[in-house]
């Protein structure tokens, strides 16, 4: 059929192919439409790695690219763990039935961790290491992140710093420090990995190390899309020295650390974070955000095309040559991360430590305040 339609054409001319005036007005902008959204849509992960029986712990699991996230690792048959801020919301408990009858996976819970609280942060990786022997842990994954719109005044946490630094860095580097003595015991032959999100707001990220919480700006000088770039080069940061501290502890068994760090930038996606900071939490920003559709889906991924760097850092093989953090973007390991600090070793250390005093100076202020 397709073969004698052509014959016609070649016989007959253009006159024969239907609507053809509006083809040859129209299409050149269709095609090219499609081929930007396809550039924008990025790469896709091809590496396979077998996930079954693997336990992960993923925090923002619930929605946009952390719920992507945790259904492709349900799928794989991973036994998944969500860190959740309240275990009583009614709708988790469908979320969870939904999903395990959806992946046909009945090892996906969810534990008790509100990042905006460092006790109970506190709580959660305590139960977890004081298991003997210890639990097994093959993979962290944090995907949990605020993305506040840009004209809001500060927004506290529970512990008093501001929502998105400690939502976004501060939390995760309080689990991951907590967490460390139950990841550093898992057995040499295990492939144990973290990985941590980033995003692009990184490269307007400015660290003050003597206000990493963000205590004393205050709206017209604070400005949330900058906390939020400094929040994700924090994490970026935390991750290269995490991985030092991991590559130079001595086992007792003297294997060679086990333990791989990676960073990974999913790229601009349509994500609930996005379309609440585009929208400006307001009606108004939400119906233009609407009305603005075609472009939004041109130029910015899905969760799933942004998923996309995470499931090739999960499955990246021969992780275990690598000394250094994996910076991945677009499906591929970047040899030079964008910023000047990511090569500044004691600017690291110096973060590690500052950041460290600031959640025991926290946690002790908010001990205090509870009784």
């Amino acid at each position: 059929m397709p073969i004698n339609f052509l014959a016609t054409v070649a016989k007959e001319g253009t006159q024969v192919i239907p609507k053809y005036e509006q083809l040859k007005r129209y299409g050149p902008y269709v095609v090219g439409a499609l081929a930007t959204k396809f550039y924008f849509s990025g790469s896709s992960n091809t590496w396979e790695r077998n996930m079954h029986g693997r336990v992960v712990i993923v925090t923002g699991g619930t929605s946009g690219l952390g719920a992507t996230v945790v259904r492709r690792l349900a799928k794989e048959g991973a036994q998944v763990i969500l860190l959740v801020r309240k275990l009583d919301d009614g709708w988790l408990s469908e979320h969870i039935s939904s999903l395990r009858e959806e992946t046909n996976n009945p090892l996906i819970y969810a534990e008790e961790a509100d990042l905006a609280d460092f006790q109970s942060v506190r709580k959660f990786a305590t139960k977890w290491i004081d298991n003997l022997p210890p639990r097994r842990l093959d993979m962290v994954v944090c995907c949990a992140a605020v993305a506040l719109p840009p004209s809001v005044e500060r927004q506290a946490s529970k512990d008093g710093l501001e929502l998105q630094m400690q939502t976004n860095y501060l939390a995760h580097f309080h689990l991951l420090t907590l967490l460390s003595p139950a990841i550093r015991s898992q057995p040499p032959d295990r492939d144990v990995r973290i990985i941590l999100t980033s995003c692009v707001a990184g490269v307007m990220g400015k660290i003050d190390m003597n206000d990493l919480g963000f205590q004393h700006q205050q709206y017209p000088k604070y400005k949330p899309y900058k906390v939020l770039g400094t929040s994700k080069l924090a994490l970026s940061l935390f991750a290269y020295e995490l991985q030092r501290q991991f590559t130079e502890y001595q086992r007792q068994d003297g294997a060679p650390s086990n333990v791989h760090v990676a960073v990974v930038d999913p790229g601009m996606m349509r994500s609930p974070s996005f379309r609440r900071f585009v929208t400006f939490g307001s009606l108004w920003g939400l119906l233009l955000y609407l009305i603005m559709w075609p472009i939004w889906w041109i130029f910015c991924k899905s969760s799933l095309e942004g998923a996309q760097s995470l499931f090739f850092a999960m499955m990246l093989p021969d992780v275990q040559y690598m000394t250094d953090v994996a910076y991945i973007s677009d499906c591929r390991v970047r040899q030079k991360p964008p910023r000047k600090e990511f090569e500044d070793k004691e600017f690291q250390q110096e973060l590690f430590k500052q950041t460290e005093k600031l959640i025991t100076d926290t946690e002790r202020f908010s001990a205090k305040k509870r009784k």
